[in-house]
């Protein structure tokens, strides 16, 4: 029994390494640093000048609107996708990125809502 624990609790911190480990850009100091790191990593295209923090606090904001004392996540999440593939020209996987690294750098308290 406590080696299949093991294993599952080693299964899950490699699962954890891969989802924000991959991410996770070496040469990024700062946070806008890491954000546009992620937004190219994931193949967004964005103009040089495009303020990417304002970005990824707006995809902040939308997450705090859907989630706040909302006990199902699932509607708002789908929510924030469905917005960002439609109004931004993205495919609904580059839109789940946006949303996940906007959560990482940005809003990491909805980080365990989104991944469901």
């Amino acid at each position: 029994m406590t080696r299949h624990r093991r294993t599952v609790t080693a299964a899950l911190i490699a699962a954890g390494f891969a989802m924000f480990g991959g991410l996770a850009p070496a040469h990024a100091d700062s946070p806008d640093e890491r954000f546009a790191a992620y937004i190219d990593q994931i193949g967004i295209p964005h103009s040089p000048d495009q303020d990417l923090k304002a970005v990824g606090q707006r995809v902040c904001d939308m997450l705090t609107a859907g989630l706040q004392g909302n006990p199902n996540p699932a509607p708002a999440v789908r929510g924030v996708v469905g917005t960002l593939s439609k109004n931004a020209n993205i495919t609904k996987e580059q839109a789940v990125g946006l949303m996940r690294a906007s959560s990482y750098v940005y809003c990491p308290q909805w980080g365990r809502l989104i991944g469901r």
